[in-house]
């Protein structure tokens, strides 16, 4: 079994670019869904609703991003195969506070929701 390991994640807002996260988790989305009917259960088709959380390292010595800002933003998630899942239409949802950590640096866990997700 290979591992696969994530190299770079950027997120783009009006021409800015922001490549400061430690680590990324896509959320799980319902393709379709169980429905009980008379003689059993049938499935319907779901809207895909795509999200992930991002865990943003505040720079030191540098300006913190406004989160706040960021409507219709696209993350591109590069992996080291040469494949990519890129979503867009991207929505902050949620900041998290921030953590400060044995090494130093301060972490907030920033959640987005997308329209869509692609995989190239």
């Amino acid at each position: 079994m290979s591992e696969l390991f994530v190299s770079r994640v950027l997120l783009e807002v009006n021409g800015q670019s922001v490549t400061d996260f430690a680590s990324v988790e896509e959320n799980e989305y319902e393709v379709y869904k169980p429905v009980n009917l008379m003689n059993g259960t049938g499935h319907f088709k779901t809207t895909e609703r795509y999200g992930l959380k991002l865990d943003y390292v505040v720079p030191a010595d540098g300006e913190e991003f406004d989160f706040n800002s960021v409507a219709g933003g696209v993350i591109t998630i590069d992996k080291q195969n040469g494949k990519r899942t890129t979503y867009t239409g991207v929505y902050v949802t949620k900041i998290g506070a921030a953590k400060y950590g044995d090494d130093k640096e301060v972490v907030k866990t920033i959640e987005f929701s997308a329209k869509a997700r692609k995989e190239n």
